[in-house]
């Protein structure tokens, strides 16, 4: 399993970002299709998507 950074945003919203191959993935230099998190950021802001959204319903 690839490794990936979770980002959990104010909002709930989650996005994820490539971190590392597997081993059998590194051979090929493509990820795998299962995904292992790594490890999961917590940030304080809501994600691009829901400030856009705020912003058109202002």
């Amino acid at each position: 399993m690839c490794r990936y950074y979770a980002f959990q945003h104010a909002c709930a919203h989650t996005a994820l970002a490539f971190a590392a191959f597997c081993p059998p993935a590194a051979l090929r230099q493509n990820p795998c299709g299962e995904r292992h998190i790594w490890q999961t950021i917590r940030l304080d802001e809501p994600c691009e998507d829901c400030c856009r959204h705020a912003a058109v319903v202002r």
